[in-house]
């Protein structure tokens, strides 16, 4: 039976868009769905998974994503939670490749320093 597994990450970064073009600091958290049959009661070590993800958050907390150059030149245009999905989702998904789990979803909230929740955007793999 296939279990889901959701691992929570929070980093903090800023960064401008066209609608808001002042730089300015947002609360950020990435949930990461990894699904698998469980083995030995577990469908991942979630020490391994962090192991994996946490250089990918370390690349792009406390920058200014607009000009970080680990995200692509369309993520780093518009680093929104969308854009932000899809670089955590492209660095992670092939680590896990040998584990025998899929990165079935990856989710990034948005929150102001204080904690005032934005909302959220969420990729799921078909």
């Amino acid at each position: 039976m296939k279990t889901t597994v959701l691992v929570p990450f929070e980093f903090y970064a800023s960064y401008s868009l066209s609608i808001r073009e002042t730089s300015h600091t947002h609360h950020w958290t990435l949930k990461l769905f990894v699904t698998g049959i469980p083995r030995n009661g577990m469908v991942i070590d979630i020490l391994k998974l962090r192991e994996i993800t946490n250089p990918h958050i370390e690349r792009i907390a406390n920058t200014y994503l607009n000009e970080n150059e680990v995200l692509d030149q369309r993520q780093a245009e518009n680093p929104t939670c969308e854009m932000l999905c899809m670089y955590f989702f492209s660095h992670v998904a092939p680590q896990l490749e040998g584990y025998d789990v899929e990165l079935s979803g990856v989710e990034v909230e948005i929150r102001e320093p204080e904690g005032n929740e934005w909302g959220s955007a969420r990729l799921e793999v078909d």
